[in-house]
């Protein structure tokens, strides 16, 4: 991994997840950030194509690390977080990397207002399985509207029913594997458009 991507920064990851998970519990989603390994296997699964890549939900960054290990320049890694706290937090750690502190319903306009018109993978750490059904699909189809022709939507969820309505959204989804080690267990799964 290139160093001056990753920025050492004085305060512990750690802490500033859980002041945001007392904070907001349902936005948050997790119990505790991704896992190393959790992060590793989605991050092998994104490549290192030259193609912009859009994370939506990365909280402090686990998977946000292991992207940018993988490959992943700094300038085609565009990142939205909607909490302000882990934003800040994210800037601080990722120089070089598109921070943006927005909803993920603005993913579209964010990529729009940096030049670039859809991406090769977007990376979902978003809680879809918690949200109202309304919400939860205005949200996947803002993400599907950033993908370029052959592009992936990666998401995980702590079951192992898929997180997304395939028939609603026309998608085809594969299950990529089970992660028993991260707390709790993560299912990864892959998302494609059929059109």
């Amino acid at each position: 991994m290139r160093l001056s991507t990753v920025k050492q920064i004085a305060i512990p990851s750690n802490l500033v997840f859980f002041r945001s998970l007392l904070l907001n519990p349902k936005s948050i989603g997790a119990v505790a950030p991704s896992s190393l390994r959790l992060s590793r296997f989605i991050a092998a699964r994104v490549g290192s194509g030259n193609g912009p890549v859009l994370e939506i939900g990365a909280g402090t960054g686990a998977i946000t690390r292991e992207l940018l290990g993988s490959a992943i320049e700094p300038g085609n890694l565009f990142v939205i977080e909607r909490d302000a706290r882990l934003a800040w937090f994210l800037r601080q750690r990722f120089p070089g990397v598109v921070v943006r502190c927005d909803d993920a319903l603005h993913c579209g306009q964010i990529l729009s207002a940096h030049g670039v018109r859809s991406v090769q993978t977007v990376v979902s750490s978003l809680p879809l399985r918690n949200m109202e059904p309304a919400r939860r699909d205005a949200i996947v189809e803002a993400m599907l509207n950033t993908m370029g022709r052959n592009a992936q939507l990666i998401q995980y969820t702590y079951t192992p029913f898929c997180p997304i309505p395939l028939k609603r959204f026309d998608l085809a989804a594969e299950c990529l594997g089970r992660i028993w080690t991260n707390l709790p267990p993560a299912t990864v799964w892959r998302f494609v458009k059929r059109r």
